[in-house]
């Protein structure tokens, strides 16, 4: 069913242009402004090794990196609710068993992904808006 690999250069813009969903970026603590393929070029020559890519049928669906130990997790709307969220957080938490995870209180499904792969909530950031 779902695979996860190590991300490779022809799954870059893959990454961007689902960073770029402008459904999927509700649900990240920082929305930043739309990534060009320069930006992404850049960005992923540093840190292409702290990505990974999971694939349904050889098809990219999603991705999850850890930078200095912070989980990101991001599936293409497409395939919300299929449990690949789960699957790449077990995976990626083989690999890297001293992971966390900063998420947003309103993003359920995120919510949801981690406390199946074992995580509770620890910590709450508040914010004065």
């Amino acid at each position: 069913m779902f695979k996860l690999v190590v991300n490779q250069k022809k799954y870059w813009n893959f990454i961007r242009e689902l960073r770029n969903d402008s459904k999927v970026q509700s649900g990240f603590i920082d929305t930043l402004p739309k990534i060009t393929e320069e930006q992404q070029h850049l960005y992923m020559k540093k840190y292409n090794d702290n990505y990974y890519i999971c694939l349904e049928d050889d098809i990219p669906i999603g991705y999850i990196r850890q930078i200095d130990g912070d989980i990101g997790v991001c599936t293409h709307p497409d395939h919300w609710g299929k449990g690949a969220g789960s699957y790449m957080i077990d995976e990626l938490m083989k690999l890297h068993p001293e992971c966390y995870a900063k998420v947003k209180l309103n993003n359920i499904g995120s919510v949801k992904a981690f406390e199946k792969a074992g995580f509770k909530k620890k910590y709450y950031i508040m914010e004065r808006y």
